[in-house]
């Protein structure tokens, strides 16, 4: 693993970008448009050829029989702590529910936001050889919290065209509508654009490999998206009270990704890098993905000694990593100061893989430094803000100067004449006093959270 000084890091750091993205577009973009014309068909004809002949389904959907087959394949403890995940998941984007409200004006006027739910979502779950089911929960349960109407899934399908019997599992523990046996770019053309069998949706979420990043670019406009994300990618901020052995289990534990992957290790101690270097190399010989771990430590894994913490602070910014550990003497203390991470684990028993997995929080992140300006999946990427106005004869005397003036200094014209023709025939029309516009109101003014649907299998 390259070792650089801060100074030269900050000196050099560019804005990070995700790679190669634009460049699979001329690939992708024949097979978006195929599935938009010959829907069902092309997405067999893709499954074959991507997947294998051997995994195209019978069936598109998952079927009542193949869920029920699927939980009595499941290990009962992985199920059980998929449940458990799920409540804590839940628990944690409850807390995010936002208001709906109104403020009504002493002239009886009222303006209000109203928060809608999505109506419907579809999730992208990587599937075939590995199982993704943690990233059914973090998808589907802030939809569901949101009160989106229609969730539905989209995962490869394996050998004898069968959906991976934990990721059905987790779908029904998380309250997903419908799952579909359908991956790479061509399930999210499915969801984008509608087949026989797929409904089209109005956000597509989700991780996905690079293909399906490409897919979900071109089809933003047709449908809303969360995120683009690339690989993912760790910084661990340290001082020299950290445990060289936990740093570097955390560092192999991201570089196990993928060769892509992304791990940099930022500290003020040069003894202590020294020693996490050391045991990356002792832990990685133990591990059985040890060529991918390798690799992804080659390429794209970075030790960064700072002279002082507020250089190591300033180079986690520059980074804005999508997980962030700060294992310093006191982490809350540098808490305010770490602006740019998708996700901050702080302290030394807080892991990425718990956090991941277990805690509550979304793993589904912004990568590529874009935490500069986009957050984690969350309960608000699964409504919408509706804002409502309604102004008495008294309330629009009040503003009807500042729109006309301001339509004429813009050269909309018909803007100004449309609040002057209220104007001129207000005269003896009062508007709906405060107080019984508040009453009619009522049942979507004191709304304290969109509907929630119910909870999924138990």
């Amino acid at each position: 693993m390259l070792t650089i000084t801060a100074a030269t890091y900050l000196k050099t750091v560019r804005r990070r970008r995700l790679e190669g993205i634009s460049e699979l577009e001329d690939r992708v973009r024949p097979i978006l448009e195929d599935v938009r014309r010959r829907g069902d068909e092309a997405l067999a004809e893709y499954t074959a050829r991507f997947d294998g002949p051997d995994c195209v389904p019978v069936r598109l959907e998952v079927t009542p029989e193949e869920k029920a087959a699927a939980w009595d394949r499941a290990d009962p403890a992985v199920v059980e702590a998929l449940m458990a995940a799920a409540e804590r998941i839940r628990d944690f984007h409850s807390r995010q529910v936002q208001q709906s409200w109104t403020a009504v004006q002493p002239d009886g006027s009222v303006v209000g936001q109203l928060m809608r739910p999505v109506e419907a979502v579809g999730i992208y779950v990587p599937g075939g050889t590995a199982a993704y089911p943690s990233s059914v929960l973090m998808a589907a349960i802030p939809a569901q919290v949101a009160g989106v109407d229609q969730v539905i899934a989209c995962t490869p399908p394996g050998p004898g065209g069968l959906a991976n019997p934990y990721v059905v599992v987790a779908a029904d523990i998380a309250g997903v509508d419908r799952v579909f046996k359908v991956g790479g770019c061509q399930a999210i053309a499915a969801m984008a654009f509608g087949t026989a069998t797929v409904p089209a949706v109005d956000k597509i979420v989700g991780p996905g490999n690079a293909y399906v990043t490409a897919a979900k670019r071109l089809v933003y406009g047709y449908c809303d998206i969360d995120m683009l994300a690339g690989p993912s990618e760790l910084a661990v901020l340290a001082d020299e009270s950290a445990d060289p052995r936990l740093v570097a289990a955390d560092m192999l534990s991201q570089a196990e990704h993928g060769p892509d992957s992304q791990a940099v290790f930022i500290t003020t101690s040069a003894e202590l890098a020294d020693e996490v270097s050391r045991e990356i190399q002792a832990q990685a010989r133990a591990l059985p993905r040890r060529d991918i771990v390798l690799a992804a430590l080659e390429r794209h894994c970075l030790i960064v000694l700072a002279g002082s913490m507020e250089e190591a602070v300033a180079v986690a910014n520059a980074y804005a990593a999508e997980h962030l550990e700060v294992l310093t003497r006191d982490p809350w203390a540098l808490l305010g100061q770490l602006k740019n991470a998708g996700s901050v684990m702080v302290g030394p028993n807080s892991p990425v893989a718990a956090n991941d997995y277990a805690t509550g929080p979304n793993h589904v992140l912004p990568t590529g430094g874009t935490a500069r300006s986009w957050s984690a999946l969350s309960v608000r990427d699964f409504v919408r803000v509706q804002s409502v106005t309604s102004l008495t004869a008294e309330g629009l005397e009040a503003v009807a100067g500042l729109a006309e003036t301001i339509a004429k200094v813009e050269g909309l014209h018909a803007h100004a004449a449309s609040v002057r023709a209220r104007r001129a025939g207000m005269a003896g029309t009062a508007g709906m006093a405060g107080t019984a516009w508040t009453a009619r109101c009522a049942p979507w003014a004191q709304e304290a959270e969109p509907p929630r649907r119910g909870g999924g299998a138990q």
